[in-house]
């Protein structure tokens, strides 16, 4: 089950949450959690006129943290496993999050 996530929808809540996916250990959140929060990030932003240069930077690696979630569970488990499985159990490369702060700082 996913835990949601009640940050306000800012650049620096999506640093953070970056930070928790970069250090699973010590998160007090799932990659899934941080996924739907991205998700949910991308659709409130989106649809807003900013000319605001990191929330366009922000928005488009939160809209991709969703879409590698995405990815990643249909190219690492079948549809029986995916039926079955506790996604709050499935990690990201830890890699990615790195690659994803370092775009955003």
């Amino acid at each position: 089950m996913s835990k949601k996530i009640d940050l306000p929808f800012t650049v620096e809540s999506v640093k953070k949450v970056l930070a928790w996916g970069a250090s699973p250990d010590d998160s007090p959140f799932t990659h899934q959690d941080i996924a739907h929060w991205c998700d949910q990030f991308h659709i409130a932003i989106f649809n807003t006129d900013t000319t605001d240069k990191m929330v366009n930077i922000a928005t488009d690696i939160a809209n991709d943290v969703d879409a590698q979630w995405e990815m990643f569970l249909a190219n690492t488990y079948t549809l029986k496993e995916l039926q079955k499985l506790d996604f709050s159990k499935v990690t990201l490369p830890v890699d990615w999050f790195n690659d994803w702060l370092n775009k955003i700082k």
